[in-house]
């Protein structure tokens, strides 16, 4: 994350440097980008960038962050127009978000974040925990579980159904990162996501699946 000085600069230098970065880390991989071209077109010293942040890869990562947090808004409507169905909200996720990340104003950064994506750099962006310190037992989507039906459902707490969704989460991105890495049409990812989707749903609902 950056640091304190980061966040005490006026709103409109911060502005440029982020639009600096996404500028950058949408041409080129995070491998690949420069840091000397955000400075030059963000218009500070290298002195300077090292006051903000630790390195490259603390400014991807929080870059990232700022887009994931950008979704939320996204995913919570899939799941208040799904009406408290719990597979209706994930399989209109898996549509918006694969719009997003494929046709929306940041599909380039996207796209090299898929292409070039390793574990480490995956866990980065989608786990909170390495962005901010996490308490024990923590709700990760109170405003999800808050729609949901859970009366449908085969969960023995809450928490149990919190994983579950950090779970469907992590297998509806990773649908997504083989649609970039296997050319998949939107449809391709589609079924698979499905497919694995309603495995899990004949599993946990009550009275289904036998």
């Amino acid at each position: 994350m950056p640091k304190q000085t980061f966040f005490n600069l006026p709103d409109e230098k911060k502005e440029r440097l982020l639009k600096a970065a996404y500028s950058e880390f949408s041409k080129f991989s995070l491998d690949e980008s420069s840091i000397n071209a955000i400075i030059h077109e963000s218009g500070i010293s290298r002195g300077s960038f090292y006051q903000y942040f630790e390195d490259k890869e603390d400014l991807y990562f929080y870059c990232a962050h700022l887009l994931k947090k950008d979704e939320k808004a996204q995913v919570d409507k899939c799941f208040e127009v799904a009406e408290g169905n719990l597979f209706d909200g994930l399989k209109r996720t898996f549509d918006i978000l694969y719009d997003s990340y494929t046709t929306g104003p940041n599909k380039d950064f996207y796209h090299h974040f898929f292409v070039n994506m390793t574990y480490r750099k995956s866990r980065n962006i989608y786990d909170e925990k390495n962005q901010q310190p996490v308490k024990p037992h923590k709700h990760e989507y109170p405003d999800i579980v808050r729609m949901l039906d859970q009366s449908t459902l085969n969960f023995s707490s809450e928490q149990e159904l919190q994983d579950f969704l950090q779970y469907t989460f992590q297998i509806i991105h990773w649908t997504i990162a083989r649609s970039f890495l296997k050319k998949l049409s939107k449809e391709e990812a589609h079924e698979e996501v499905n497919q694995r989707l309603t495995w899990l749903e004949n599993e946990i609902i009550k009275n289904k699946g036998g």
